[in-house]
């Protein structure tokens, strides 16, 4: 029989709360709301909102909520985890070296990265000779940079691409700016930039002048989007999409631009800041709290169809040969013989 947990207490809720205000206020990546949030985090616990919970979970979630409510930013999270805030300290149990190097002789965030392929969960070939790639999640590129060049190697005879992103949380830069160089010919130069708020520096990611492949220039590219496409998966479509690079298919996606810190609050509670906000170097901004927007709006379900229907009709009117164009159409009359699905 499990031990029961012990019930959050008033004085750790206000130990909590105080701690969340102290990481926030020198921190959040907008300084100039800082103490509009801090008041408002006041103004609710002053009211009487979190007296009545005594669970832990529920709690945090309370917190995460009014975070939203107040900022509007989705990456702010508060999170119940005293075991994940235990594994961050050094170890106090009298463990030896040699016991905790063995305990860690299997990476397992790679481990479980190599089961997923490293994010690339489909990669195929649809009629019309339109290439597809569904990735879910960037990889630190040191370990995911030999599948992305295979995935490019396999597709670039196509003659038109569809990169499916909308169930790609996010994941680690630069691996983004590497994948994106594949539409930019050599010495293009800046992807993007950024601004530090704790550091106060601004620092640039670039896109790469050296890649293990051939480019894939002059032909149709469309990234389909939708609510669940997150964080650095939207850095790479709004990227795109902003460059000229690419049509963005689906749906809006989350809008969440912003990098993050962990910070703890105490030994169950940790808070996660947004700390740092992108600068595109067209649009002067990001996609905070917009998300980035279609060009084709459509269901998430309908998207990979819908966007296999643009390429062909682009592949039909850059076409200058009757015989190839005549394939194009033929491909494209078959599919339209394949009703799109209802909207979801």
């Amino acid at each position: 029989m499990g031990v029961a947990k012990e019930r959050l207490s008033s004085t750790e809720k206000m130990i909590v709360i105080e701690n969340m205000k102290s990481a926030i206020e020198p921190n959040y990546v907008f300084a100039d709301q800082t103490d509009g949030i801090i008041q408002a985090l006041d103004e609710r616990a002053r009211s009487g909102k979190y007296n009545s919970i005594r669970d832990h979970e529920a709690f945090a979630e309370a917190l995460t909520h009014d975070l939203l409510e107040i900022t509007n930013n989705k990456h702010f999270a508060v999170v119940y985890n005293p075991g994940f805030i235990k594994a961050r300290r050094a170890p106090d149990d009298g463990t030896s070296v040699d016991q905790a190097t063995e305990t860690e002789a299997i990476d397992w965030n790679r481990w479980y990265a190599v089961q997923d392929n490293y994010g690339f969960e489909k990669i195929e070939i649809l009629d019309g000779n339109i290439g597809y790639i569904k990735l879910d999640f960037f990889q630190p590129l040191d370990w995911v940079q030999p599948t992305i060049d295979a995935t490019m190697g396999f597709v670039r005879n196509t003659d038109a691409l569809i990169i499916d992103l909308t169930e790609n949380g996010g994941g680690y830069s630069p691996t983004d700016a590497y994948l994106a160089s594949f539409f930019f010919r050599e010495g293009s130069g800046l992807w993007s930039s950024n601004y530090n708020r704790p550091t106060g520096e601004s620092s640039s990611v670039e896109l790469f002048d050296e890649i293990n492949g051939e480019r894939y220039l002059n032909k149709p590219v469309y990234i389909l989007v939708s609510a669940n496409t997150f964080s650095l998966a939207e850095r790479l479509a709004y990227g795109m999409k902003h460059f000229g690079k690419a049509v963005i298919v689906g749906q809006t996606s989350a809008g969440a631009a912003h990098a993050i810190e962990i910070a703890e609050l105490n030994d169950n509670f940790f808070i996660q800041i947004p700390i740092i906000y992108n600068i595109h170097p067209v649009t002067k901004t990001d996609w905070e709290g917009a998300g980035v927007i279609p060009d084709v709006e459509v269901s998430k379900n309908n998207a990979k169809q819908t966007a296999h229907r643009h390429a062909l009709d682009k592949l039909i009117e850059l076409s200058n040969h009757e015989r190839i164009k005549q394939r194009y159409v033929d491909i494209r009359a078959k599919l339209e013989a394949s009703p799109i699905k209802a909207t979801q």
